[in-house]
């Protein structure tokens, strides 16, 4: 058997491609998902996957109202959210499933009628990263 002497610019080619593989690994980005919101409206109620009811002022005796979102370019798992807030104020945080790179889905808020004044949904990527937001008034 041959013993092998390693010679220090062997050595320290070896540490350079070692450092190389290695960042190439660490830094590179998880690829993101380029989803994007088609369509986002507030409404009374959904029926077979469609909107019904929609607007931007709801009366202050409205019981339920809906945020209808539909995303597209999602690459499955991923996820919307929908968080909702009145006067600022965050009253609600729905993680929904999206489950195709077209995809319908919505969350509702139950109303109390002393909650009038101006409302928000906000619609957050996987990331957190803010899609979409719908103003809507309960008067």
């Amino acid at each position: 058997m041959s013993k092998r002497s390693w010679t220090l610019p062997t050595i320290i080619w070896f540490i350079c491609l070692g450092i190389l593989l290695a960042s190439r690994g660490f830094c590179q980005e998880e690829p993101k998902s380029p989803i994007t919101v088609q369509d986002a409206v507030i409404c009374q109620e959904v029926v077979d996957r469609t909107p019904v009811g929609t607007g931007d002022v709801f009366t202050k005796d409205v019981e339920k109202l809906f945020c209808f979102t539909r995303v597209v370019g999602a690459i499955p798992p991923s996820q919307v959210t929908h968080n909702w807030y009145y006067k600022g104020a965050l009253q609600a945080s729905v993680v929904l499933p999206v489950g195709s790179g077209n995809w319908r889905t919505w969350s509702s808020k139950t109303m109390r009628s002393d909650q009038v004044g101006e409302w928000m949904v906000e619609i957050l990527s996987d990331q957190g990263v803010p899609l979409e937001s719908i103003i809507f008034f309960v008067q």
